[in-house]
This record gives C-alpha cells, sequence and structure tokens, in this order.
C-alpha cells in the first residue's frame, strides 16, 4: 500500500521531513513528480523549489535520486527483488504563510500536501495512507502536545484532531485536504446534521465564541438548504474552517471538505461587541465564499477542470461563473440567513459597484478574458491593473446579479438564478463518474432548461464584451437605486491614487485618460509639494480644496532620486452611481430575491 510519512522536523529552521514508501514500483525506473500549482489558486507557483536533500532506498541499499525537469525525480529500480520496497526520504522547507503552500515554525505548522507529497507517477493505489507523526528530537517535545485538524478520512486507531494514520482513496483526493498542526481552538456545530469545526490557530482576548458558531451555523445550513432543499443533505460527512489568525492577512481556499483561511485577530468577534463590525462581516462572507464553493467549483465545475493536470496550466473562461457567482451568493446567504441586514448588504454591493465602475479596466478586458488570463495576470497585479484587467470576483458578481434580475423580472418572480444552481447541482449528482463539467454553451443551456427563458445575448454582452452595463435598469425592480458616491480630490482632480509615506505621497495608479497620465506622471513617483506647499502625511486632499476644475497648479515628485516638476491643470471634482440603497418597502421581486 502507497503511504506517506510526514513529520515537524526541525520547527525553528521550518523543516518537515517526508517519507514516501512504494510497495510496488514501476520497473525499471520509477518516477516522482510534485504539484506546480494548487487547486483554487491559477498561478504556477513551483512548489519543488523548496525540496531539499532527497534520498531514496530500495530495501536497505541506497539507489540514486535524479532530477529531470523542474517537478520531477526518478529513481532506477533495476535490480530490484520481488518484496523489496521503495522508500524515498526529502526535506520540506516550510515558511510560507499563506493558505496555498506550507508552513512551520516553534507554535505551528501547515501544509497542503500537493506542495510536500510528490506523486508515484505509473501508481494508481487504491488507498494510500499518510502517517502525521511528531517530531522524535527530543529538543521538540513541546510539538508532541500540538493536535492534528485535516478532513482528510482518519483511520480507526486515529482519534479525532490526533497524530497517526489517515487514509485517501487517490492522489487527487490526497491534495485536496489541507493540514494544520498546533494548540488551536476548536469550536463545533451541527448544520443538518452533519458536524462543522471552525479551527483557529489562536484566538483575541474576550473571543466571542458563541456568536461566530450561532453565525457560521446560521450560513452553512443556509446554503446546504439552498442545493438541497427537501434531503437538506450535505456533501460532506464533515468539515473544517481551518482559520489561521494573523496580524493584517486575508484571505482563502477551498477543498472538497474543508477551507483554509487567513485573517486579521480585528476580523473576529468580541463579547463586549454590541453590534458586527465591518471586519467580521468581511470574514463571514469570506467563510460563506468557500463554503459555497464546496459545491461550486469543487463538484460543479468547468470542462477544463475534469482530470486535472496539476503541473500545466489549465485555463478556462469561466472563472466568472464559478468565483463570480460564488461572490454573488457568499454576502447573499449573510443577508439570508439573517447575520446581516439589507443595508450592510447594501453597503458590500456599494464595494463592488465602486471598485468596477471607477476604472476603465471595464472598457478594456471581458470577463471571459480576465478568466482566461487569471494565470498571467490575476494574481501578479501591476501598477497598471487598474485599467487594463477586471475582476471575475468582483465583476463576475455583479454579472450573477444582473442575470438574477433579469429572470425574476422576465418571468414576473417565477425563475431565477436559484433555479440554475440547483439545476447544475442535479446534473452533477446525475452525473456521477461520467460528469463532464461546464463549457459555456452548456451554461446556456442549463439557463434555458432551469427557467425557460433564453438568456444567451445577455450573458454574452456581461461576459464577452465590453459594452457598459446599465445595473441600475436591472436593480430596479427590485427595490434598489443607485445614487451617485463621490470621487476623492486626489483622484477626481489629480487622476492618480496612492498612499502618503513619510517622504509625502506615493502614486500608485495612475488612471487612463485622466490628468496625471496627460502629463506624465507615473506610479512609483513620490508627490512632495503642490506650488510650493509641502505634501505631508496626511494634508493632499485637503491641499486640493483650494483648487477648482481647471486651475493650474505646479505639482513636484521625485522619480527615483531625480526632483520632476509638471504643470497640471486640475480635473473636475466627480461622482460616478455606485452607492446601492434600497427601497424602504421593497416590491414583490426584491422581497422573494432577499428570502430566496
Amino acid at each position: 500500500m502507497l503511504r506517506y510519512d510526514i513529520s515537524p522536523l526541525d520547527p525553528e529552521a521550518h523543516l518537515f521531513i517526508v517519507g514516501i514508501t512504494i510497495p510496488q514500483p514501476t520497473p525499471g525506473e520509477q518516477f516522482l513528480r510534485l504539484p506546480t500549482w494548487i487547486s483554487g489558486s491559477y498561478m504556477i507557483r513551483d512548489f519543488s523549489a523548496h525540496i531539499l536533500k532527497e534520498e531514496a532506498y530500495i530495501g536497505d541499499r541506497s539507489v540514486p535520486i535524479e532530477k529531470v525537469d523542474k517537478c520531477t525525480w526518478r529513481i532506477p529500480t533495476v535490480g530490484r527483488k520481488e518484496g523489496e520496497d521503495l522508500y524515498v526520504y526529502y526535506q520540506v522547507w516550510a515558511f510560507d504563510q499563506s493558505v496555498r503552500m506550507a508552513y512551520l515554525d516553534d507554535s505551528r505548522g501547515f501544509f497542503n500536501p500537493g506542495c510536500v507529497f510528490m506523486q508515484a507517477l505509473g501508481i494508481a493505489p487504491n488507498k494510500i495512507l499518510v502517517n502525521i507523526t511528531p517530531p522524535v528530537d527530543e529538543m521538540h517535545e513541546q510539538a508532541n502536545e500540538w493536535q492534528v485538524a485535516t478532513s482528510l478520512p482518519r483511520a480507526k486507531a486515529t482519534s479525532r484532531f490526533g497524530w497517526g494514520l489517515y487514509q485517501a482513496s487517490s492522489y487527487d483526493e490526497l491534495i485536496d485536504h489541507p493540514v494544520e498542526l498546533g494548540n488551536f481552538e476548536v469550536l463545533t456545530f451541527k448544520a443538518h446534521g452533519v458536524r462543522h469545526n471552525a479551527i483557529f490557530s489562536c484566538v483575541p482576548v474576550n473571543f466571542d465564541a458563541q456568536r461566530i458558531t450561532d453565525d457560521l451555523k446560521a450560513i452553512c445550513e443556509a446554503e446546504i438548504a439552498f442545493f438541497e432543499p427537501d434531503s437538506l443533505q450535505a456533501p460532506v460527512k464533515e468539515y473544517n474552517f481551518l482559520i489561521n489568525v494573523t496580524s493584517n492577512q486575508y484571505g482563502g481556499l477551498e477543498h472538497r471538505a474543508s477551507t483554509a483561511l487567513f485573517v486579521p485577530a480585528k476580523s473576529l468577534p468580541c463579547v463586549h461587541d454590541k453590534e458586527r463590525s465591518k471586519d467580521y462581516v468581511d470574514f463571514l462572507g469570506l467563510c460563506a465564499h468557500e463554503y459555497f464553493h464546496t459545491w461550486n467549483v469543487k463538484r460543479i465545475k468547468p470542462a477544463e477542470f475534469i482530470n486535472i493536470d496539476f503541473v500545466r496550466e489549465t485555463p478556462t473562461n469561466l472563472l466568472w461563473l464559478f468565483e463570480g457567482f460564488t461572490s454573488y451568493y457568499d454576502s447573499l446567504f449573510l443577508l439570508r440567513a439573517g447575520v446581516i441586514g439589507l443595508s450592510e448588504y447594501a453597503e458590500l454591493l456599494t464595494r463592488d459597484l465602486k471598485s468596477v465602475l471607477e476604472t476603465s479596466a471595464k472598457e478594456a478586458q471581458t470577463l471571459a478574458q480576465a478568466s482566461f488570463d487569471a494565470w498571467i495576470k490575476f494574481y501578479k497585479p501591476t501598477a497598471n491593473t487598474v485599467n487594463a484587467n477586471v475582476s471575475y470576483y468582483k465583476q463576475g458578481a455583479l454579472a450573477a446579479f444582473v442575470m438574477d434580475a433579469a429572470l425574476r423580472n422576465r418571468s414576473k418572480g417565477k425563475k431565477n438564478l436559484d433555479d440554475v444552481m440547483r439545476l447544475l447541482w442535479k446534473q452533477y449528482k446525475n452525473s456521477g463518474e461520467h460528469y463532464a463539467g461546464i463549457t459555456e454553451a452548456s451554461f446556456y443551456e442549463t439557463v434555458l432548461d432551469a427557467t425557460g427563458i433564453d438568456l444567451t445575448d445577455l450573458i454574452v454582452q456581461l461576459t464577452k464584451t465590453t459594452e457598459p452595463i446599465d445595473y441600475a435598469k436591472y436593480f430596479k425592480p427590485l427595490g434598489i437605486k443607485l445614487k451617485e458616491t463621490p470621487v476623492t480630490r486626489v483622484r477626481s482632480m489629480l487622476g492618480l491614487a496612492g498612499k502618503p509615506s513619510e517622504a509625502g505621497f506615493v502614486i500608485t495608479h495612475v488612471f487612463d485618460h485622466e490628468v496625471a497620465q496627460w502629463v506624465g506622471l507615473a506610479p512609483g513617483d513620490v508627490l512632495i509639494a503642490i506650488d510650493g506647499v509641502r505634501i505631508t502625511r496626511d494634508n493632499i486632499e485637503t491641499l486640493l480644496t483650494r483648487y477648482g476644475a481647471g486651475d493650474q497648479m505646479v505639482v513636484h515628485a521625485f522619480r527615483d532620486d531625480k526632483l520632476k516638476a509638471w504643470v497640471v491643470l486640475s480635473g473636475q471634482r466627480s461622482a460616478i452611481k455606485s452607492t446601492a440603497v434600497f427601497a424602504k418597502k421593497l416590491p414583490d421581486l426584491g422581497k422573494s430575491w432577499m428570502v430566496g
């Protein structure tokens, strides 16, 4: 039986040690390969860069192990005797605090199996054992008290959250269950009968465990009932929220029966909070987003994600459907589950509207293009991203909202996007092992089958063109009005964005077809004075109050170490209809949308 062993070798040096036991290696030579990317994070990351000190043995004889490309190793097996196992050992340097790779220090450990466990090519085991053990070095005995949290199925002798044997049916399953190690806090609740664990690497003082348990339970039950309104059956036997509490990092990554999150401590509720803070609402939205992925992308998925090769890029035009729709529903489920009200939802919707409407990227790239180019653009933002790249998360969420509103309006409230999602789920379940995934054409057909409405022209406009979308027209029947949001003076009068520093005001973005770009200001320039008045850490907005549209000003800045000056004609204060406001009394369409 194929077996992996992993242990914290040296937490202070951030080193795991991994062993692989291969009872029946391929004749002649055995190839091992490590993925170059991880599902849900569409960028080549080259995990093999952190592999150290590879060794191989057949029985008790040392044999060579040779690297043949950036992520593949070859081991000769000529001369192997019947019954002799192939053993491979190596170390993994683990010091990445993100949810994508591996981390180890003297207080906690974490790893995604895909970045630590090499795949034995040519071998298709029906069962894989994973032995997760504490360090054997007496210098690291404190780690013996750590717990283990993973959604990998436990072997019979392994206790919940205990060191020991875990198992998987395939390599694909193995790499979809991250592992958290440490003295973590666990909150447990049942959502429609299924055990859910919220596992925190640490918790801040006066942590409100009851509030977070109640809110997560409400969200999970709402999402289960959404996909399975009759059976209320979740697609997993148990689910883990693995939550690394940090100082300021924020993000998440979905897996088939768990999610790995990292959130700042300020996002977690305090027993003295009278209301939910915006940071806490963001945290709940992140949990709702990753949990929705349990259905949408981990099971319902694009055709390109069937039988993925985790060494090569796997682009798809449909990330707007899998990330954008999930972003639409994460906020909506906070509302439907009762953990936020309409005013809080309006703030979340306004945030998306502002991010989309206040940049020219929507005129430069379609949602389908943004999806396809995620591999080379989304995870590699530049100073020009605001002008060139749309977000398939935020603009995709607005596209989902428009589709939902259009379906509700055209059917007079009888059909909606919920029907489409439930049919996609039904198609997945009915297909079983023959599931072929979703294509653009099949999605258009599913919308028609679920609702009786041909929405193809609108979907094409939203996803494959840069035509402007009249969001106000689609939102109005639901009782949502768009009001003008004033743009900052720095943006509207200078056409740039930036951040204050001790040296002045550092330009981070220059917007297309606006003042700064016309005169030649660039990202990285440090503004130090306007008309001879020094720019300090927090006074640039105040300085600009003395100027009106078309007024001339002299701007001084440093580019690298060179002092430069520009004569600038200030732009006009502007506003964009990007603030969502709900009617005091929602129309029937709005009421049905809100409750699902």
